[in-house]
Parts: structure tokens; sequence; C-alpha cells
């Protein structure tokens, strides 16, 4: 009986063994802690909106105790802070908090995000602030100076935001304010003036940490540290897990062919025409499909550009290649090509936004903004085709390259020339020939043994009599009929 029992208990003792294992595994996962820390580099533009949004998808999955954006940004794009600082808020209201620890520099949108997170961090060489809305040309001409009606509007809609997000995390609201608008009362903290009216603010870390006499917290950040694990220490997350985002190279690639997006997009189209304008197909058309294709990846890997846009734009190319190639002139077929280019290199700037995030609401304000960048996008490059075209047409034709691509050589009688049409024609004057066709009174001779479209000189001639050239208008030929043993060809008289 005990023999049949002693298998039950070893298996009884696996199964407790293994509950034991499985059960300090598991309570030894539910205590480790996690930290994703996302590094902010460079312009914060559409590229590196993309990489966000790839990172914000790996935070909703692994569920960190907190997330740390390591800023050092000179700033960027309205639009896209306002995408960021929206999930920022829909994480934090889900519990987890985000920290900026600014390393060395968060300047203009850096602030904002700064100013959107639960608690700020500076190293010891960092600067904050300078946060104003400006509009910089498009086409590098730097700041443009706006209206004032547009200017104040602009201020006004960054100034409450701004109001709104310091309100929101616990900030000096003024603070807040003098990074925005310069025309802000004096900063004052205690009894020093930290910004007068009229001046931009930008902070120190040693100034954005000090507490000022009277004051019972730091101006702005919480402490100064060059030591990410001291802001885990100061967040009551001393030895959590550290989860860095890693950048990949597609991203990087992504992020400076979207900047790089207008010019190359200008000058693969005027590739493409002039290759269309030249005979065969050669560098300039690979030169134009290869910069389109370029284009094209980038605002794919970017999340921008779908198989929608792409196919547009290469129905416009076929398009335009059968308007120059098959149909003489340009008409519908040709508009409806550049129409389908712009079309999708415009979709190609516009975020997908049937792909936005859940938490993303995207409202007229946005939608608005992106329609104005799309625009402005387009306008760059059609301003680089047309001043593209403008520099060739005055510069190529002394070049050395557009020799090479065009006949310009004189082709006369005196080098050995003959022309296959007319001048080959005035030849056959006084010469015979045979009639090919009845002629009544148009019809074939044969002369020389080459076939001409001919007319009598009003009798009917009949198939197999010779004839003789008597006259040559234009394209016209003029024959009479000769006697029956007359010559087919008496070439002295034709060179007489």
């Amino acid at each position: 009986m005990n023999n049949f029992f002693a298998p039950i208990r070893y298996v009884l003792a696996f199964l407790g063994l293994f509950a034991c294992t499985f059960s300090s595994i598991a309570a030894g996962a539910g205590d480790s802690q996690s930290v994703f820390v996302l590094p902010v580099e460079g312009a914060i533009d559409k590229g590196m909106l993309f990489v966000f949004r790839r990172a914000f998808r790996e935070v909703e999955k692994l569920k960190p105790e907190a997330v740390i954006l390591e800023l050092n940004t000179p700033g960027g794009g309205l639009n896209e802070t306002r995408e960021i600082i929206a999930w920022m808020r829909s994480i934090k209201n889900k519990g987890c908090p985000v920290y900026a620890f600014v390393n060395p520099d968060a300047l203009s949108a850096g602030a904002m995000l700064s100013l959107a997170s639960s608690g700020i961090f500076m190293s010891s060489n960092a600067t904050i602030g300078s946060a104003m809305p400006l509009a910089v040309s498009p086409l590098g001409g730097g700041v443009q100076d706006l209206p004032s009606d547009v200017k104040e509007k602009m201020l006004s809609a960054v100034r409450a935001m701004v109001v709104s997000m310091a309100q929101e995390n616990n900030f000096r609201t003024d603070v807040a304010v003098a990074m925005v608008d310069p025309n802000h009362d004096d900063l004052i903290a205690g009894d020093t003036v930290i910004c007068p009216k009229g001046k931009l603010l930008n902070l120190t870390a040693q100034d954005a940490t000090r507490i000022y006499p009277g004051e019972s917290k730091p101006l702005l950040a919480k402490a100064m540290t060059d030591d990410i694990d001291l802001v885990l220490e100061a967040v009551g997350l001393s030895g959590a897990k550290i989860i860095r985002f890693q950048e990949e190279m597609a991203d990087r690639l992504a992020r400076l062919i979207t900047a790089l997006g207008p010019l190359l997009l200008g000058l693969g189209v005027l590739a493409l025409w002039i290759e269309f304008k030249t005979p065969g197909f050669g560098a300039f058309g690979i030169t134009g499909i290869v910069l389109l294709a370029i284009y094209f990846f980038g605002h794919y890997v970017a999340g921008l550009a779908g198989v929608e846009e792409i196919a547009l734009v290469t129905i416009g190319v076929v398009l335009l290649a059968i308007e120059i190639f098959l149909i003489p002139g340009f008409g519908i077929t040709g508009v409806l090509g550049i129409l389908c280019i712009l079309i999708g290199a415009g979709m190609a700037v516009i975020p997908r936004l049937h792909d936005a995030p859940s938490w993303l609401e995207i409202g007229p304000s946005f939608l608005e903004t992106y329609i104005q960048n799309a625009l402005r996008q387009l306008g760059i490059a059609l301003a680089v085709l047309f001043g593209g075209a403008w520099i060739l047409s005055r510069f190529l034709p002394k070049t050395n390259i557009y020799h090479s691509l065009v006949l310009n050589q004189q082709l006369n009688a005196e080098d050995g020339y003959v022309s296959s049409d007319m001048d080959s024609k005035k030849n056959l004057l006084g010469k015979n020939g045979l009639a090919f066709t009845t002629l009544r009174p148009a019809g074939t001779v044969l002369i020389d043994g080459q076939r001409h479209d001919v007319i009598s000189n009003g009798d009917m001639i009949p198939k197999g009599a010779t004839v003789r050239v008597i006259a040559i208008e234009g394209a016209s030929i003029t024959v009479e009929a000769l006697p029956d043993d007359a010559p087919q060809s008496t070439p002295e008289k034709a060179e007489s």
C-alpha cells in the first residue's frame, strides 16, 4: 500500500516546490521598480514627434513607476510640443509622474515641456527659459517680424498655455509668464528682482534651485544634480531599474530627411522635368526618382506618409510621362499629374491623423496648424522647383554639361550633309522616272530606285509610262509624260 502512494507523494512534493518557487519569482517581480528615461536631443520637430510616439507606446506597455524626460533641446514646433504635453498629461492622469531632467538646456519648447512635468531637476551647467513663440522663415531668413495683432494672438495663446501648466504642476505662474512674454511685470523673489519687465527669463541651475529669503521653496527646480540616480532618490525611486529609450538609426535618418523634405521634393521634381525634356533616360531621371524615394522613405518612417501618398505621387509621375511622351501639347493629363504629385506631397507632410494615439484629441487648432505647415512646405518645394528651373535656363547653356546633352553642330552641304527631305527633292528636277501607279493626276513614280509622290502637269499618265520632273514647289513634285523610248534618268540634265 505504501508503495502505491509513494509516487503520489513525490508528485505532490514537486508541485509544492514549484508553487513556492513561482510565488517567490512573482513576489520578486512585483517588488521590482522601473523608470523610463526618454532623451530629448535636438529640435522638437516632426521627425522627433514620431520618435516620441514610439516611446510613448513603450511606456504604455511597460507601465513604469515614473518617466524622466532628459532634455537637451533648443526648442521646436509649437504643435509638436502641444502633442507631447497632451501625452504627458495622459499618463500623469494614469498615476505615472513625468519628471524633467534638464541636461544641459531646455529652451523654448523644452522649457514648456519642463513646465508640463511633475517636477524639474537640472544639471549644474543647465539653463532653462526663453519660451516666447517665434515665427521662423522657412527659407532660412531667420525670425520673421509678424504684425502686432498676430504676434499678440500667438503670445496670448502660449501665455495661457504655460499658466495652465504652472497651476497644474504647482509652479510659480509669474515665472512661467516671464519665460514667454517680455511684457511681464517685474519678477521678484523675496527682495530680489529676478527678471525686470521687458526681458525674457532665462535661469541657470543655481538660480532655478535657489530658495530666496522669504520663500518656502526653490524658484523653479527641485534640485541641482549631475547624476540621474540622485534624481531617482529625490522622487523616492532609489534603486529602480532604468530603462533608457534608444533612438534608432532609422529615426535619426527620418528626422534629417523630414527637415530637408521641401528641398528633396523640389529638386526631385526638377530632375524629372529635365529628364522629360531630354531624349532617352539617364542621370536626371535616376536622380529624380532617388530624391523622391528618399523623401517618401523619411516621411514613411516618421509616420507621416503611407501607401496612399506614395501611390498618388507615382500616378502623378506616370501621368506627366504620358503627357510629355505620348500626347502633343499640354492638357488635362499633365494638369492631373501635377495635382497628384502636389496632393501626395502635401499629404506626406500632414501627420496621419487617423493613426493618431487615442489620448490625442485632434481639435480645429491642431488641424489648422498641420494644414498651414503642409502649405508652407509645398511653397518651399515649389520655390526650389521654379528657382532651380530659372537658374538652369540662365546658366546651364553656358556649361559643358549642356553641350553634351544638346546637339549644337550645324549640318551643311559643305561638310557633306544633305537634307533628307527638301534638298533631296530639289535634286530630282530634270530627272526621268517610271510611273509606279497611274497618275490621276496624283500618284507615285519611281526615280533612281526610290518612290516619290508626284502630280502630273494635267494629263492622266498610265502606270509604267516614262515621266520627267519639270517643277518642284515646296513639297509638291510635278511631272510630265515622255515617249516610251526616253531614258528613265538623265543625270546630266539634272546637273545643268
